[in-house]
C-alpha cells in the first residue's frame, strides 16, 4: 500500500501500489479519484458527494442505488450493511464522522458492451464516510469483477482481498485541508 494524495492533497489515504490513477489516461470528473488494478481489473473509486436525505443503514443503500443507476446495472442485490464506530475505523477523523460498509454485487456491463449481452458480475464494497462538520458523504467503491461473461473484455478476479483494502485505506484516511469542503 502506498499513501496518495487526493484532490491536489487535501485528502490522503493508501492504495494498493498496483493501482494506478486514470486520470492519467482519461478524463476524470472533480469529486472523483478513480484507480484500476490493471492486473485484477479491479477498480477503487472515491467521490465527494452532497450528503443524501437518509439515516442509518439507509444512507449506504441509497449512494449503492445510485450506483447501480449510474452502471446501468441489470441486477443489484445487497449482501449487507454494517454501521461502523468511526473511533475504530477512521480514527484520523473527527467522532461525529459515520461510516456505513455495504457488501453487494451488481450485474454491469462495461463501457458499450450491453448491446453484446456482456454483463458481469461485480463484486461491490462501498464505504460511506459522513462528514457530518462539512456536509459531505465520502463514498469509496471497489468493484471486483467475479463472473466475467465470455464476450466481455473483463477479466474475472478474486475479491479476496477487497476487504482488507477497504479497512486499510479507512485506518489512514485522512483530510489535510478542510478548505477543500469551501
Amino acid at each position: 500500500m502506498t499513501t496518495r494524495a487526493l484532490y491536489g492533497g487535501a485528502i490522503s489515504c493508501p492504495v494498493a501500489s498496483s493501482f494506478v490513477d486514470v486520470s492519467a489516461v482519461r478524463q476524470v470528473p472533480d469529486n472523483q479519484e478513480v484507480f484500476v488494478d490493471m492486473d485484477t481489473q479491479q477498480s477503487l473509486i472515491i467521490e465527494l458527494l452532497e450528503p443524501v436525505e437518509a439515516a442509518d443503514e439507509q444512507i449506504a443503500r441509497l449512494h449503492f442505488e445510485q450506483l447501480a443507476q449510474d452502471n446501468e446495472a441489470i441486477e443489484a442485490n445487497i449482501d449487507s450493511i454494517t454501521n461502523l464506530s468511526p473511533e475504530a475505523v477512521v480514527p484520523f477523523l473527527p467522532y461525529t464522522t459515520l461510516v456505513h460498509v455495504l457488501r453487494g454485487t451488481q450485474k454491469v456491463a462495461k463501457f458499450n458492451e450491453a448491446k453484446d449481452q456482456a454483463f458481469n458480475l461485480v463484486d461491490i464494497r462501498l464505504a460511506v464516510v459522513r462528514l457530518n462538520q462539512v456536509q459531505t458523504d465520502l463514498v469509496i467503491s471497489i468493484n471486483a469483477p467475479v463472473l466475467v461473461a465470455p464476450t466481455s473484455t473483463d477479466k474475472a478476479t478474486s475479491a479476496a482481498n477487497v476487504d482488507d483494502h477497504l479497512q486499510q485505506l479507512l485506518s489512514q484516511l485522512k483530510v489535510n485541508d478542510w478548505s477543500l469542503f469551501g
